[in-house]
């Protein structure tokens, strides 16, 4: 080997480390795509060698390079982490000279033909985040509007894309975050985007944010209701339709782009308002959608769809009601003008206020006849349906002392039928007073009413305990007949109160032996 080959390899072995062997931008470019590149760029970043210029570009060089043996953003990540201890002023100066070309990376629009993310934008975007905790204090708020700003773009196609997903960053970065995210939230992004967004404000926005966010959500729904939208998701079926080589009449487009708007409004806005419920202009908004009547010459179509947005409306109040809402919803829950569906969630969220002022009103429900006599035209089975609904609401929100009352407004007149699950329903209301209203229940045993009998059996096979079998063994050989829908059904079929007697005992028995087992 000559003098000339022996320096050649010498310099290439020591090539970071001798002035002989300048490194410049190329050779930093050209280690992207080779094998030792990955540990000659650290060295360049580690190194006070070499200028701070050369430090950065190395430092992209980690971000840019495609390559699957090595992770270059978390190599790039343990490289600052030793700087922050050995110089952290050099780690600073390479985030500096960073920022500009991470941001140009993030802003760059992608290529409509791509069909997929920019991987280097994905790790641009990985990087910009990771960096944040090593940059000048000025510099951060700039990378943390570029990372949210970039998943803004296109949230739900971006949010899980890379090492961090949008959720995790935005939490880690707190309530600055969530504040830009308010931004983000548009009428023409996905549902799912919309709600998700809304719940991180939630979770992470301070009052301000969060009162921002809801009164964008307000203006998005009613976005929503203008002939614009409506238009544009007629549009996107258009192009939808045209992409597939299909043919669709006018008139089915605009009945789909009505459909879709409907799913915007209830999948996305009103189901993002759950989440800033909290707000009073939310809630404010959202009882007004579920106390809107449709008019008297309104079309079927229109009275079907309002009829979901109000039950979707009050489904949103969930946990976001108190006292001050209670006569407002005992309304629409009472009123019998009002789709069931409707009803049932406004019952909800009367039982969520937990106040037993709602009970007087409630009374008139529980006093309904139902089926009897062998008849059950539909208004009975409604009104055998509020009673339950409304059986278990006034259980739920009082205590002991209303089982003896609760027992006496259940109508009695010859030939009623009570369905299993209603009775079953008011024994489980019953098992969750605090404290257990055993002493009342067993008071039910003696009742006249085989109804109350039943409902006293099934409490006491889940609240009940070995003294009570003898009460219950009583009732063993009763022959009462039990009436309504579903007993026959039972496995195996009831049709005397004695056989529920025997079987809430044997019930209770194996969940005593099961409790002592600590099963």
């Amino acid at each position: 080997m000559g003098w000339t080959t022996k320096i050649m390899v010498l310099c290439s072995a020591v090539v970071m480390w001798t002035a002989a062997c300048k490194v410049d931008s190329d050779d930093v470019q050209e280690w992207k795509g080779t094998v030792k590149g990955p540990a000659r760029l650290t060295a360049v970043i580690r190194s006070d060698r070499y200028s701070p210029e050369l430090r950065t570009e190395a430092a992209m060089a980690m971000v840019e390079m495609d390559r699957s043996d090595v992770d270059g953003v978390t190599l790039l990540r343990k490289s600052l982490d030793d700087l922050q201890t050995e110089d952290p002023r050099a780690g600073q100066a390479i985030v500096t000279g960073m920022i500009p070309r991470l941001k140009a990376l993030l802003a760059t629009e992608p290529e409509p033909e791509s069909g997929g993310l920019d991987p280097v934008q994905v790790r641009a975007k990985d990087a910009a985040y990771m960096v944040i905790p090593y940059a000048r204090t000025e510099d951060r708020d700039p990378l943390v509007r570029s990372v949210v700003g970039w998943y803004s773009v296109d949230f739900e196609g971006r949010s899980l894309a890379g090492d961090y997903s949008a959720e995790q960053v935005t939490r880690a970065l707190g309530a600055e975050a969530a504040e830009m995210l308010v931004d983000t939230l548009d009428e023409k992004m996905t549902p799912q985007a919309m709600i998700k967004i809304a719940e991180i404000i939630a979770e992470d926005g301070n009052e301000a944010t969060k009162k921002r966010a809801a009164d964008r959500l307000i203006e998005i729904e009613r976005r929503m209701e203008k002939p614009a939208f409506v238009s544009w998701l007629g549009e996107q079926i258009r192009a939808s339709v045209k992409a597939s080589g299909e043919e669709l009449d006018p008139q089915r487009i605009d009945a789909l782009a009505l459909y879709n708007r409907e799913n915007y409004v209830n999948q996305g806005a009103l189901a993002a308002m759950h989440h800033l419920g909290g707000q009073e202009a939310v809630a404010t908004r959202l009882l007004r959608i579920a106390d809107t009547k449709p008019g008297p010459n309104d079309p079927e179509a229109w009275v079907e769809r309002l009829s979901t947005r109000r039950a979707t409306a009050l489904k949103a109040l969930e946990g976001h009601v108190g006292r001050v809402h209670l006569n407002r919803l005992l309304a629409i829950a009472l009123d019998p003008s009002n789709p069931i569906e409707v009803r049932d969630y406004a019952f909800d969220r009367v039982g969520d206020i937990q106040s037993a002022d709602a009970i007087p009103r409630l009374w008139p429900l529980v006093e309904r006849v139902g089926c009897g006599g062998g008849t059950c035209a539909a208004a009975q089975k409604l009104d055998k349906r509020l009673r339950w609904r409304a059986g278990e609401l006034v259980l739920s929100l009082s205590g002991p002392s209303m089982i003896s009352p609760f027992s006496q407004r259940l109508p009695a007149v010859p030939g009623i039928e009570y369905e299993p699950e209603e009775l079953e329903g008011y024994a489980t209301r019953m098992s969750q007073m605090t404290p257990p209203p055993t002493s009342a229940v067993l008071g039910l045993l003696d009742s006249q009413q085989w109804w109350n009998r039943v409902v006293a059996l099934r409490y006491l096979e889940r609240r009940g305990g070995e003294a009570d079998i003898p009460a219950m063994k009583r009732l063993v050989s009763d022959e009462t007949q039990v009436s309504g829908q579903g007993w026959s059904e039972l496995n195996p079929p009831v049709k005397t109160v004695g056989q529920v007697a025997q079987a809430a005992i044997e019930a209770l028995r194996t969940r005593e032996q099961s409790e002592q087992r600590g099963e």
